[in-house]
């Protein structure tokens, strides 16, 4: 039995940005009053995901002692043994309960064929090391030519071969994994309004989360709105626009609009952002390798933006998506818009109270990963 009740060790100094100042334990250490821990939301499966997620790297102890419970991996991530391995040591150290832990993994696009997904599923379960995941989404709904489980993308030269397997098939064959407890909810990801409602007209079970792109410059409203509308929950990828601080991008993260907002609510960019997704009603997945960053992500919920600034956030200029799977935009099943050039316009917003003065304040650093690599979704 492992004795030890914390991995990542303790330090008041929130400049050491190497380390994070909270466990999970009996009593409050380094002098936190209490764990930080995300509100639930209740899927229509009857099952709760918290409205916070970690979309797993290298620091999953860390995210498990800091608060999170609700852990996003996938199959093409080439992770799910690490996952699982750290999920269940802090178990074994008493730190967390299976039943407090919601984990969401998902079918890669080489497993489409109905005939592959049970098969693939049991060998995921086997590598995460539990008996069943919580959330089981299918990563796209272009399919992939299978040639061996460790080919993810299978090429012809320059281009990917797809495969023309129905994505209606293949969800019918994770209905099934439903009835056989291998997993509790399924959903998709990276579809658009027109596949999803093909799904709830063509299946006995609609999907529970719709895990897509949204970050302040590519909200996706009508598809946010359709899913409110039909009990969908809307999990959103990328929720910061992917900064990068070398390149200034996205224009709108390191802005002096966003400069105001860090000084009045004193919080981190990535935190206002954050906070803003979940007033929107979509639970952000953000990555983060670095502890403080970490620990940052999930202190989101003891503040509350006001109406003049999240207006203001609004306002941001609509931007192009991040994530554009172009290598199969000539796929029928393809969910993108395929006119993907748009007018590029300033990103910087306008606040309606603007002080007087000009405020210089250090750029708010990025917690969705290391600045200068970029999230693979």
């Amino acid at each position: 039995m492992i004795s030890a009740r914390c991995l990542t060790t303790c330090d008041d100094d929130e400049e050491d940005n190497s380390r994070v100042a909270l466990i999970l334990g009996d009593k409050p250490v380094c002098g936190v009053k209490a764990l930080l821990m995300a509100p639930k939301i209740k899927l229509s499966s009857g099952y709760e995901m918290p409205m916070k997620g970690y979309q797993c790297l290298t620091a999953i102890h860390c995210a498990v002692e800091t608060g999170f419970r609700h852990f996003d991996t996938a199959f093409c991530y080439e992770n799910e043994k690490e996952v699982g391995e750290a999920i269940r040591t802090q178990i074994q150290m008493g730190n967390v309960s299976r039943e407090n832990i919601f984990l969401t993994t998902k079918l890669w696009n080489t497993h489409h064929d109905p005939r592959d997904v049970r098969r693939i599923c049991e060998k995921q379960l086997e590598a995460l090391g539990f008996d069943y995941i919580d959330l089981y989404l299918m990563h796209f709904p272009v399919g992939y030519k299978h040639m061996c489980d460790e080919i993810l993308q299978p090429m012809d030269g320059n281009k990917v071969q797809t495969s023309d397997v129905d994505y209606i098939d293949t969800w019918h064959a994770m209905e099934e994994l439903v009835k056989l407890g291998m997993v509790r909810s399924i959903g998709v990801s990276n579809f658009n309004m027109e596949q999803v409602q093909r799904i709830i007209q063509c299946s006995s079970s609609k999907p529970v989360v719709n895990q897509v792109e949204i970050w302040p410059g590519f909200m996706q409203k009508d598809l946010v709105d359709y899913c409110r509308y039909n009990g969908i929950v809307v999990t959103a990828y990328a929720p910061l626009g992917q900064p990068d601080r070398e390149m200034h991008s996205p224009i709108y993260f390191f802005s002096e609009g966003m400069r105001r907002l860090v000084k009045k609510y004193k919080r981190t960019a990535a935190q206002i952002v954050l906070r803003y997704l979940v007033d929107y009603g979509v639970v952000p997945i953000p990555k983060a390798g670095n502890p403080l960053h970490i620990k940052q992500n999930l202190n989101i919920f003891d503040f509350q933006l006001n109406e003049v600034d999240t207006r203001a956030l609004r306002g941001i200029k609509p931007k192009d998506r991040l994530v554009k799977f172009d290598e199969v935009k000539d796929h029928t099943f393809y969910p993108f818009e395929r006119e993907e050039e748009r007018e590029q316009q300033p990103e910087e917003f306008e606040q309606e109270e603007i002080p007087p003065k000009r405020v210089t304040i250090p750029p708010a650093e990025p917690a969705e990963g290391e600045e200068a690599e970029p999230p693979v979704e």
